[in-house]
């Protein structure tokens, strides 16, 4: 029997199949291809039936299945009839024929077997994967809200849904305490004072919470918070790497556009053109030509003997491959050698994309004299050539194996794009990338601000929405916050706000032991979640907490102490030591040298920058505490703040360390304790040697005993190293 017959009957059959299909049982939910049957065969078929010439078996593909009748052929799969389909036979099958083979160690789970039964039973439906769909803007038929005003409820709506159907339930809202905390953490990444925590849980008014959130969300900090997101996705850094790790001294420049761009709110559609191509902006200005740096901090060889032209190939596949994950969501990175073997890029895609970068260069611009200090570093873009290069096909991803030759292009199986000119330039791909008809790009964005907000994305693996990535757990919902996103004009504070005003975000973080066995990861978002800071806002909060941040925004990159150990090491590197306020500014400040990064962020789990991160890994170890303990700022930070400890005269000084730490006022067993504590301590001291004694008492209070400053000193060393103050609730 012909392929073409049998693709021809199966189009007839799919025609009718509300007709003459196994109708669906109304009790039964229908089978989902994308999200349950792509999944069972990617794990247990595409080894032998996927994507790889060498090793598929039968001339049968199964990873194509949405697009391809090719597997139908014969009674291989036959809609409406799991029993008269080889593919379901084979898998009941207990003899040599059973599908896996059973050499292969896999094996489907009799649940497994059951749904597939089901899925051919109801049709085999073949939808394309979900997030290469067009972005569902229709409003929910079974909520209350409309999707084209969607507020916080629709959210809630939404997830309860979700919560009810699991046989869960949402937890309580948080205290006035937590929430004001987790706020200002989340938007700002620095603690809210004291003050502010007292006003907002006296604060009665209905929109006090509502006032909060708008004033965090103007605070020139957010820029620094979110732009920090943004820039471990740049890959930011303030070196070359490799061997010889050549120092950038211009790079912060993009960090400061980035930071501006968010505080002013600058439309997202926006943000990413310039990034992209602010170089080819009709008259654009320095700061938008200063946007493209986001190129170039990608690494870059440049040791004697390097190979150029093999460094500057590497450096446009990263671009490509930076912007395929940053703005598509997509791994697509692994067409550079072979088509992909799960997402529809193919070879020649891959090098369509690579030619629009292909024809830029690196320039460092200098700035005007009348703009800028003569002295001040040059600010680095990337520019277009003036003679466009020819771009080829790289054979198995080798520059000099040329195939054939390629123009600008993007991927068949998204939106077309429409280039201003006969020829296609970054320009033209950055519009492209955030036309409404993306159905990628505004998820990808809305499902970081959420992983951001909430611990996790709605889809787990946010650098990958593709085939090969994890499906969403609130597929309506990721919709309709993309769709959203669009209409507001692709505001990112509009969509914080959104997500902040929900009940679902204002949950507590703390659960039942039933309700963490039934939903360990919290998927469902019956709860908020719990997690360590980022590395850089550990650090902010403790010299926050003891007085010492030095606030200011922008500017180049600065250099703190470091242990001894450490700065033997650094001293070969040029770590000069920053002076005065300098050293006590923000964690996103701290110089990112690739060969050296800075032993505090690192042992925080601060990126390493040498590629793209979407998602920072959270370990728990006890070198974390020793950091905390006796890091040259972390013990800086203990005196100070036990200096400022010492101007309180009152004997409940230990309580109102613990509220200006922690932010809430200590249960009183946490109160007893600090008494027992600082008393144990108080007497250690009486026996300690001087220099143990001098070193927490120095510098000095005025009017101090030296015994009573160490004790508040060593106090807030304990305050500042529990495991709450660096953890958001």
């Amino acid at each position: 029997m012909s392929k073409l017959f049998v693709g021809l009957v199966w189009i007839c059959l799919l025609a009718h199949s509300g007709v003459l299909l196994a109708p669906l049982n109304a009790a039964e939910p229908a089978v989902n291809f994308g999200e349950q049957i792509r999944p069972l065969l990617m794990r247990n078929c595409f080894t032998c039936h996927g994507p790889d010439e060498g090793t598929r078996e039968a001339d049968l593909r199964l990873d194509q299945l949405a697009d391809d009748d090719s597997a139908l052929a014969d009674t291989f799969i036959q809609p409406g009839d799991a029993e008269g389909s080889e593919l379901y036979r084979r898998l009941l099958d207990d003899q040599g024929s059973r599908m896996p083979p059973i050499d292969s160690g896999l094996v489907l789970s009799p649940e497994e077997i059951e749904l597939i039964g089901r899925w051919i039973d109801q049709g085999a439906s073949r939808e394309g994967h979900w997030s290469f769909q067009t972005v569902a803007a229709e409003p929910n038929a079974s909520l209350s809200e409309s999707q084209s005003d969607m507020t916080a409820s629709t959210i809630d709506s939404h997830v309860r849904q979700k919560l009810n159907r699991q046989g869960l339930t949402p937890s309580p809202p948080a205290d006035a305490a937590t929430l004001i905390r987790r706020v200002h953490l989340d938007l700002t990444g620095l603690p809210p004072t004291t003050d502010q925590v007292r006003e907002f849980v006296a604060d009665q008014r209905p929109d006090a919470y509502q006032r909060m959130v708008d004033q965090a969300l103007a605070s020139p900090h957010f820029g620094e918070r979110w732009g920090r997101h943004w820039l471990d996705l740049a890959r930011y850094a303030d070196s070359g790497g490799y061997l010889g790790d050549k120092f950038r001294p211009g790079a912060y420049h993009h960090r400061d556009w980035v930071i501006d761009a968010v505080n002013q709110d600058m439309p997202f559609d926006q943000f990413t053109i310039e990034q992209i191509a602010g170089d080819l902006i009709e008259d654009a200005t320095p700061w938008q030509k200063v946007a493209t740096g986001f190129h170039r901090h990608a690494m870059k060889n440049e040791e004697a003997g390097a190979d150029m032209e093999l460094n500057r190939v590497t450096h446009v596949v990263d671009q490509v491959s930076t912007v395929g994950s940053v703005w598509l969501g997509l791994t697509v990175g692994c067409a550079q050698c072979h088509s992909h073997k799960f997402e529809p890029i193919s070879h020649h895609e891959f090098y369509g994309l690579y030619a629009f970068f292909n024809n830029a260069k690196d320039l460092d611009l200098k700035m005007p004299a009348e703009d800028a200090d003569d002295a001040a570093p040059a600010l680095p873009i990337i520019v277009a050539e003036k003679s466009p290069r020819q771009t080829f096909v790289h054979l198995r991803g080798d520059h000099n194996q040329r195939g054939d030759e390629v123009e600008p292009g993007v991927p068949a199986f998204l939106h077309p794009m429409h280039p201003r000119g006969d020829k296609p330039d970054r320009l033209d791909l950055a519009r492209w990338i955030v036309d409404p008809a993306n159905p990628l790009t505004p998820r990808v964005a809305v499902n970081r601000y959420w992983k951001h907000l909430f611990g996790r994305g709605l889809v787990d693996t946010v650098d990958n929405l593709g085939i090969s990535g994890a499906a969403p757990s609130h597929p309506e919902l990721l919709d309709a916050l993309a769709a959203q996103f669009v209409r507001d004009g692709w505001s990112r504070k509009t969509m914080i706000r959104r997500i902040l005003m929900s009940s679902t975000y204002r949950q507590q973080s703390v659960t039942s032991r039933a309700d963490a066995l039934a939903d360990p990861q919290n998927v469902w978002l019956a709860r908020q979640s719990r997690f360590r800071l980022d590395a850089e806002v550990v650090r902010d909060m403790a010299l926050t907490q003891a007085g010492l941040l030095d606030a200011t925004i922008g500017g180049p990159s600065i250099r703190p102490p470091l242990s001894a150990s450490s700065n033997a090491f650094a001293r070969n590197t040029g770590w000069k030591l920053s002076k005065g306020g300098d050293q006590v500014r923000r964690g996103m400040y701290v110089v990112l040298r690739r060969a050296t990064l800075y032993p505090m962020l690192l042992m925080f789990d601060a990126p390493d920058t040498t590629a793209s991160c979407a998602v920072r890994d959270r370990s728990n170890t006890p070198l974390q505490a020793l950091t905390l303990l006796n890091d040259p700022v972390f013990v800086r930070c203990a005196k100070s703040l036990g200096i400022l400890l010492c101007n309180i005269e009152q004997d409940n000084w230990p309580a109102v360390a613990f509220e200006r730490v922690l932010g809430r006022q200590p249960s009183d067993d946490e109160a007893a304790r600090l008494e027992r504590l600082q008393h144990n301590i108080r007497e250690q001291l009486q026996d300690a040697p001087a220099d143990e004694l001098a070193r927490w008492s120095e510098p000095a209070a005025e009017g101090v005993e030296p015994i009573e400053q160490a004790t508040r000193s060593l106090v807030a060393r304990c305050l500042l190293n529990l495991d709450e103050t660096i953890t958001r609730e």
